[in-house]
């Protein structure tokens, strides 16, 4: 059990309600160290600035139900809410409207400005500490400062310019992905990894999901005696155990998330059309499709490019599939994974996911170099040719979902929080 001594003393501040984010917010209220939550906008079914919203958006044609909703708070009480949402209403309706991206991008860092500005103007009193995100607090930090409070600063991703130079070594073998949009993200690649560095020097505790993104900013030169790693959870456990495909079936393999570069997305084609799997096996791909169209002509007819689903149909999905497949080039760690272990389902993925940390090679799933389409295409076959050794790993993939849930992720959390703000000099 997590102890419950200490006093509200810690702000928590993010521009949205993410699982991840209300995670650290449960950990924070179980332990009575919340003192609040900061964010933009916060779905409440009786608000009615919310229903004008949407009001407004259905006359532009836009849907903005799922998103909204999509902000719900549940791990923790609605009273220790503070909301800023102006800036992120903004946002949220370019978003819909903008198809080159830029303007949205704009938006997305004008808006974090101004919400860490707010945050820092005024939602840190009564706090010891304030915890935060990336590209979200210099001006937190830098108010926290003044007070005397500890900063403590939340990574989910991979070092900027780390992941910004993997790209670019893609876009050298694939011309065709840099596109007017990477262009443009490349003239502010030095300042807002300066921006970024100043949230990092100002930090008293960094908190990593894996160890591959605290590999990342040791890369970079940074300093990394004051990272803690704590990997994310794993969701419930399946009490619907799925036996898989028979061998008479082809093989399912299965996609969860944006099919985009970063995502290794290009290799899983490259691997398939490598291996000519035909009946054997089907690719069944959910999410947002973020390639080139020239990269997704004329595929095999086993692939299947479907949009984003549900969550509560994704997880059904993962039950239905023998394997998900995940070759990603640069994850800080791959939700997909312990979404897929909670159903029972093997994985591929690379030595670049930071859920790799969870995956025991030949046991729950297999890990194979990034960027490497012969390598993927291997493991494919593998799948293909050890049917009985894959439905072994079924029960292998709910073991490590069932050894490292949310409520593991929340105590080690906050053991790892409070060691690392002792040894900067703090306690709470």
């Amino acid at each position: 059990m997590l102890e419950t001594k200490y006093s509200q003393s810690v702000t928590l501040s993010h521009p949205a309600p993410t699982p991840f984010v209300q995670q650290v917010g449960r950990a924070l209220f179980e332990t009575n160290l919340l003192n609040q939550f900061t964010t933009t906008i916060v779905y409440k079914p009786d608000a009615q600035w919310l229903n004008y919203l949407n009001s407004v958006a259905r006359l532009l044609k836009v849907d903005l139900s799922k998103q909204l909703l999509r902000r719900s708070v549940t791990e923790f009480p609605l009273s220790l809410v503070r909301d800023y949402p102006w800036h992120e209403v903004f946002r949220l309706l370019v978003g819909r409207l903008d198809k080159d991206k830029r303007l949205t991008d704009v938006v997305f860092h004008w808006g974090n400005k101004n919400f860490d500005q707010w945050v820092a103007r005024s939602a840190l009193a009564g706090a010891k500490a304030v915890y935060s995100y990336e590209t979200a607090c210099v001006e937190t930090f830098q108010a926290a400062k003044k007070y005397n409070m500890a900063c403590i600063y939340d990574v989910p991703a991979p070092e900027h310019d780390f992941v910004t130079h993997l790209l670019n070594e893609e876009i050298k073998n694939y011309p065709e992905l840099n596109t007017s949009y990477w262009k443009y993200v490349l003239t502010l690649q030095e300042r807002r990894t300066q921006w970024r560095r100043q949230e990092w020097n100002l930090a008293d505790v960094v908190i990593a999901n894996s160890e591959f993104t605290k590999a990342s900013y040791a890369t970079a030169g940074l300093d990394v005696e004051k990272v803690r790693v704590v990997p994310y959870g794993a969701p419930p456990i399946t009490t619907e155990v799925s036996e898989g495909s028979s061998s008479a079936e082809p093989l399912r393999f299965l996609w969860a998330g944006t099919f985009s570069i970063r995502k290794g997305a290009h290799y899983l084609l490259k691997a398939w059309k490598k291996l000519q799997p035909n009946s054997q096996a089907r690719l069944s791909v959910f999410g947002a499709l973020e390639l080139p169209s020239s990269l997704v002509q004329d595929l095999p007819k086993e692939i299947k490019i479907s949009g984003t689903v549900p969550r509560s149909e994704l997880y059904e999905l993962y039950r239905q599939a023998d394997v998900l497949v995940f070759p990603t080039l640069c994850d800080g760690f791959g939700m997909v994974v312990t979404e897929a272990f909670a159903q029972g389902l093997p994985v591929i993925t690379t030595n670049r996911a930071g859920a790799a940390d969870l995956v025991k090679h030949g046991v729950n799933g297999l890990i194979i170099p990034a960027g490497d389409a012969d390598a993927l295409a291997e493991a494919l076959d593998w799948c293909l040719t050890h049917r009985q050794e894959l439905k072994a790993m079924r029960k292998a993939a709910l073991e490590t979902a069932a050894s490292w849930q949310w409520s593991d992720y929340r105590r080690t959390l906050i053991e790892k929080m409070l060691d690392g703000l002792k040894a900067a000099g703090y306690t709470l």
